[in-house]
């Protein structure tokens, strides 16, 4: 298949390429960038990206870009090449992935016929409500929006005629059997909405009414059957993946119409659950192409409840969470039909985070008006806190709550470490890590002694500036040597415990071993997820490949000193940055006049310092002054 196919046009599809002597280059499709860096090689079929590394050939291509597997992605290739390829026999004695063909093949089938009935004349009540939403043709094309005829089982003889069975049908959900034996057509006289999985494949459908019958229901979906598992999919994702990759950003509305109305109005990294509410497997779904997510809920109560139960699952899934609250009465479908796409975009740029949606939320319907109930929303708002993954992130949170409610952030990060135990000692499905305070080990308390103000309030994991700084040392030749004798990099060069304890493994593989990476990945000394923290991060890195000149391939430069030195004065600006914090805090407590403007002064001086730091990155990488400044605010 990889000789059929060509890969400059199969990449050449996704990707803006231009002809650069024996190659094409363009901007990656894998991640952001403005230097093009993503290399096509004709003459030996493979792709390269010497920005995030990212390589292989055709088929390779497919599978990463269209996030198919194996052997979707050679079918794919073979349909595009007009090739056909046999059924692979499977070991099948139970029947279970037959019954499951068949009944894809039935959605297949009856997907082309509703297609069919919307364009003849069965098909026009449909036709009227598609047109009344705004949906052109085109667009109905590319939903595979149809219609059901109003029979009652004119789309079960069709599919008979077909050669399908009745229990093919029943496995598809398109037919029910009734208890004495009749059977019909599940859909009839609806229009049809084709609910398709991450790769395309209609595995379901859901039917909208077309009467103003109060005994009929307005939304008739697909039973739960051995192809459709609702709370495992999104609609419109096979059609947004694409756009939410390239934006790590993903819209989530209520209705299919939402998702057809913004994606014609060129919104197109928006999708929807599938005739549920939102569940943590449609986010785990989901985190494979967003980092962030944006709420885009009705303005009525039942979509406001919706953001709030979308937030605590979100935040616990891992996601940056923003929320867009609409003008009363409408929907993301009413309101661009009515004002434009750009006034959905305006509110979505506008979008506020989870935490100020929420406070503004309880504070309208008058549930922050005493002291109990602010206290009762804290609490829940330090739940979410603590079901959050990265516990980086937790003072982050803890700091805007404590902003949002003008307490204490000492306090809050004691009881945030309450509701962690209470957590823990609860049988629920996660677990998540609690931050570590540094202390003797005892558990928090009310009494707890203040945090001196020079002393950071977490040990952070490892900081993103130390992992590139650990990286660099150990995977790019003569990095380690230049950190060392250039920028005299020692353990305390490091924010966090676990920086420094990596690195003093590191001075040991160079000093005892002549080998630090070999070393540090067998280190007894340092925690399994430690080393394999390590392996992660050399690992993941890529370095172009001399043999890569022979192709004439732009391969961009590498500037270790200017790498060095930034995730250096990175960790810098966190050090000066939590002290400021620190300092900040003490300030509130301070009761001394003296005492208040000694700290008032050096939090100045912290302040000037920071900005000072900042303007580092624009200066010489080599230039090692900035070391030497204020070492008086280091200490």
């Amino acid at each position: 298949m990889r000789q059929q196919s060509d890969i400059v046009d199969v990449i050449g599809e996704h990707v803006k390429l231009r002809k650069n002597n024996r190659n094409y280059i363009g901007l990656c499709p894998f991640h952001k960038e403005k230097t093009p860096s993503f290399n096509v090689n004709a003459e030996r079929g493979i792709f390269k990206c010497f920005g995030c590394g990212k390589a292989g050939n055709v088929i390779t291509f497919v599978e990463q870009h269209m996030h198919m597997g194996f052997v979707d992605a050679v079918r794919h290739l073979a349909q595009r090449a007009g090739i056909e390829i046999p059924d692979q026999q499977r070991d099948d004695p139970t029947g279970e992935f037959a019954r499951q063909d068949n009944a894809m093949r039935a959605l297949r089938e009856a997907t082309e016929f509703y297609q069919h009935v919307l364009g003849s004349s069965d098909g026009a009540p449909a036709r009227a409500f598609f047109t009344r939403r705004g949906f052109s043709e085109q667009t109905c094309t590319d939903f595979r929006l149809g219609a059901a005829p109003a029979a009652w089982d004119a789309t079960m003889q069709h599919l008979l005629s077909r050669g399908y069975s009745i229990e093919h049908l029943v496995d598809a959900g398109l037919v029910i059997t009734r208890e004495d034996g009749k059977t019909y057509d599940r859909f009839r006289g609806r229009a049809m909405f084709a609910i398709a999985d991450v790769s395309g494949r209609v595995v379901g459908f859901s039917a909208r009414t077309l009467t103003d019958d109060p005994g009929q229901p307005k939304y008739v979906n697909s039973p739960q059957s051995i192809v459709f598992e609702k709370s495992k999919l999104l609609y419109g994702l096979d059609r947004a993946k694409r756009a939410i990759q390239a934006e790590r950003t993903a819209i989530l509305v209520e209705g299919q119409a939402d998702v057809i109305t913004l994606h014609q109005a060129g919104i197109t990294n928006v999708v929807a659950s599938s005739g549920t509410a939102l569940t943590s497997e449609h986010l785990r779904i989901l985190k494979r192409f967003a980092d962030t997510i944006v709420l885009v809920f009705d303005s009525d109560e039942a979509g406001q409840k919706a953001i709030t139960k979308g937030i605590e699952l979100a935040l616990a899934a891992g996601y940056d969470v923003r929320c867009v609250v609409l003008p009363a009465g409408t929907d993301p479908d009413s309101l661009v039909r009515d004002k434009g796409a750009d006034a959905l975009r305006t509110l979505i740029d506008q979008g506020m985070t989870w935490l100020t949606y929420q406070v503004d939320r309880l504070r309208s319907k008058g549930q922050l008006d005493d002291a109990t109930q602010q206290a009762k929303a804290v609490r829940t708002m330090l739940e979410w806190i603590a079901s959050v993954p990265d516990t980086l992130r937790h003072p982050f949170l803890i700091r805007d709550v404590a902003d949002a409610f003008r307490l204490n952030e000492q306090v809050l990060s004691q009881e945030l470490q309450r509701v962690v135990a209470g957590s823990a000692a609860r049988p629920v499905a996660r677990v998540p890590d609690a931050p570590v305070r540094q202390s003797s080990g005892q558990a928090p308390s009310s009494t707890a002694p203040t945090v001196p103000a020079d002393k950071p309030t977490y040990v952070a994991a490892l900081l993103p500036s130390e992992r590139e700084l650990i990286r660099t040392m150990l995977s790019v030749p003569d990095a380690l040597a230049i950190a060392l004798n250039e920028y005299h990099v020692t353990p305390e060069s490091f924010w966090s415990e676990g920086g420094r304890i990596i690195f003093r493994s590191i001075l040991v593989g160079t000093e005892e071993h002549a080998d630090a990476s070999e070393y540090v990945l067998h280190d007894p000394s340092l925690t399994s997820e430690q080393r394999r923290e390590l392996a992660d991060m050399m690992f993941a890195a890529s370095s172009p490949s001399l043999s890569w000149k022979q192709f004439d391939v732009e391969v961009p430069g590498y500037d270790i000193h200017r790498t060095i030195r930034d995730s250096l004065v990175n960790i810098e600006i966190h050090r000066v940055h939590q002290r400021i914090d620190a300092s900040t805090q003490s300030l509130e407590s301070m009761a001394d006049v003296d005492e208040r403007k000694r700290i008032m002064f050096r939090i100045a001086q912290l302040i000037t310092r920071r900005e000072e730091l900042r303007g580092v990155f624009n200066t010489d990488p080599s230039d090692i002054s900035w070391l030497h400044d204020d070492q008086t605010l280091r200490h």
